[in-house]
């Protein structure tokens, strides 16, 4: 499916070319046991962490707390005063707003000599992994969710990711708002750890029916709560699975996330109206280089020493 969408923030993914299956499939929820293609055992190995994931039993919730501060100014730059130093010469280039940019030569660095870098590590050779490190690295693969999506008047998702383990483009058209989950990072579902990176804008139909009528906008139809798989192979369940995932943790998390969000617009809100009001001014910039032991700009200059410990 391709639909038009502005695009607030670009999100690299990577795309193979999978037949578009245009069905409604019930994607399979996350089990205790990683369902995967591979042959390799499906193990569900033990992170260092899961000792203390122990107490979470099947629970599905956002654990930290969900706050958003609000906006403080910043406080203002700190002007630097740095020490007169004796200049052997200088060069003053005129830049793009009218301001100028100076690079001058200054007298020699006073400073002790930098380290040799240290040795190279001693070369491993690489091993063969076990079906134990393939399962654990397929896991771990499966619970970090990378997505990106466009939220169509806070109804409708359209959700774009791709599998790491078969390297398949996916996408679904989702009947809830994705967008809920911006900024939370991390949550636990059905007693597991997952991480969240999330690339997201909000259209409003609305808007660009009355500002842009001759645009023939197709909004994907799909009922409220429904996954639809629109791109990707739909009979990979593990590959699928995170928007049953995602599907559930809004469904649990939603009186928290409303109010989260609405902070958050506050906040931004806030911030750009500040920064609005408060453009950065442009000014002359000056650097200065002091050249070191080794520069040819101190031919006659004798070694330093590194300073002793």
């Amino acid at each position: 499916m391709k639909t038009p969408i502005p695009i607030l923030l670009s999100i690299a993914l990577l795309a193979a070319s999978p037949v578009i299956a245009q069905e409604t499939v019930e994607v399979a929820p996350a089990t205790d046991q990683p369902v995967d293609t591979v042959t390799a055992p499906v193990i569900n190995p033990l992170r260092p962490d899961d000792i203390a994931d122990a107490s979470l039993g099947n629970r599905t919730f956002i654990p930290h707390a969900l706050e958003v501060q609000p906006f403080t100014p910043p406080p203002p730059p700190v002007v630097k005063r740095l020490p007169a130093v004796r200049v052997d010469a200088a060069v003053t280039l005129l830049s793009k707003n009218a301001r100028t940019v100076t690079l001058q030569r200054g007298e020699a660095s006073t400073e002790p000599d930098l380290p040799p870098p240290p040795p190279p590590p001693p070369y491993v050779e690489p091993h063969e992994p076990t079906p134990e490190e393939i399962a654990q690295r397929i896991w771990q693969q499966r619970h970090d969710l990378n997505l990106g999506a466009t939220v169509y008047d806070h109804k409708t998702s359209v959700v774009n990711w791709t599998d790491q383990v078969s390297l398949v483009h996916y996408e679904a058209v989702c009947g809830f708002d994705i967008g809920l989950l911006a900024g939370v990072g991390n949550f636990v579902h059905r007693g597991e750890k997952y991480s969240l990176f999330l690339f997201h804008s909000n259209f409003d139909t609305t808007r660009v029916r009355r500002f842009a009528s001759q645009w023939n906008l197709k909004i994907p139809d799909v009922a409220p709560g429904e996954i639809l798989i629109t791109r990707g192979d739909v009979k990979d369940t593990a590959a699928t699975a995170p928007m049953t995932v995602i599907k559930e943790i809004i469904a649990a998390e939603t009186p928290r996330l409303l109010p989260y969000q609405a902070a958050r617009t506050t906040y931004q809100v806030a911030f750009a109206a500040w920064h609005a009001a408060h453009p950065p001014i442009p000014r002359d910039e000056t650097f200065i280089l002091r050249p070191h032991r080794g520069s040819r700009y101190l031919l006659d200059a004798k070694p330093t020493q590194p300073a002793q410990p």
